[in-house]
């Protein structure tokens, strides 16, 4: 199994806790507009971090892990501190503060909050988002024509079976490794994933679509979900096109577990998130105390995205 190495994490430096503790009460609620976090919340979350050094120093790193286009597209931010020492309501604020020096929070999902519950569900199909199964590879709302730029996961409940690995992978080197032949049906309007509705701030259907737009980060988008292959046709080119582009972002997967208070945040244009299946025995687990996510979206702020 390849572990995420310490070079991915970024800790909250103690006086960084202690500081954005102090400001959350008086800091404005994250209030929505069209789904995005409003201007005059966002501007008043930014001073807070042209306050402190160590908020730049943190936004400078997160900054330079997401957006390199040489590196891998995602971080893990360490922000248990925030929910230990706030607490779960005042801690999830703090976080989007910390987030939105990164893009603007979106609530894609109009019938969703912000931060939306990815809580183990064991009476929907076991491949769905919140069932116990593997979920492979993907990108978020991927058929929508402005996908989300980021996405992010904060576990507030890992799985007690030990289990539930996080799974990313670099989708513009593994599109790199395939043929000209694949790389041209790939470029095909030629796929199709589920369905599209109450969805906010990702812009129109994009169904069918193709996999590769021809466009670099931070622009385009390589779009990948391994979800739609099992419905694709086995003697269908694309299908065999995309088989092979998942083959290579497999093969160079980083796998690890995400522990309580870790904030996993991935750069769509770059890289493809998934989950490997939670630990057998979920019927025995009481549901209180099953895995928990919580899921949020963001707008990049970055030029051209």
């Amino acid at each position: 199994m390849t572990t995420a190495p310490s070079t991915f994490r970024v800790p909250l430096p103690e006086s960084l806790v202690d500081f954005l503790g102090k400001r959350v009460v008086d800091l404005p609620a994250p209030e929505l507009d069209g789904g995005l976090l409003r201007e005059e919340v966002s501007a008043a979350y930014d001073r807070v971090r042209a306050e402190s050094p160590e908020a730049q120093i943190v936004f400078r790193r997160c900054r330079d892990l997401l957006n390199d286009p040489d590196g891998d597209g995602f971080a893990v931010l360490e922000v248990g501190p925030l929910l230990d020492h706030y607490g779960l309501d005042d801690g999830q604020k703090a976080a989007t503060i910390l987030l939105s020096w990164l893009g603007r929070p979106l609530r894609a999902f109009d019938k969703q909050p912000l931060w939306r519950p990815l809580g183990t569900n064991l009476d929907v199909d076991p491949t769905h988002t919140t069932g116990p199964e593997y979920n492979p590879l993907h990108i978020d709302i991927v058929n929508a024509s402005e996908p989300p730029d980021y996405s992010a996961l904060l576990c507030v409940r890992p799985d007690p079976l030990g289990e539930g690995h996080s799974l990313v992978s670099q989708v513009r080197r593994a599109v790199d490794r395939l043929s000209e032949g694949e790389r041209a049906f790939l470029a095909e309007v030629a796929f199709h994933d589920g369905a599209f509705h109450d969805l906010t701030g990702v812009g129109r259907e994009y169904n069918p679509f193709p996999v590769l737009d021809g466009l670099p980060a931070p622009e385009g988008f390589v779009r990948f979900t391994a979800r739609m292959l099992p419905a694709m046709d086995l003697f269908d080119p694309h299908t065999s096109a995309a088989r092979a582009l998942e083959r290579e972002l497999i093969a160079e997967q980083k796998t690890f577990l995400l522990g309580f208070g870790d904030l996993i945040v991935v750069n769509q244009h770059l890289c493809a998130h998934g989950c490997s299946p939670l630990g057998e025995g979920q019927e025995e687990v009481p549901e209180e105390r099953r895995r928990l996510l919580w899921q949020v979206h963001l707008r990049s702020a970055e030029p051209g995205a």
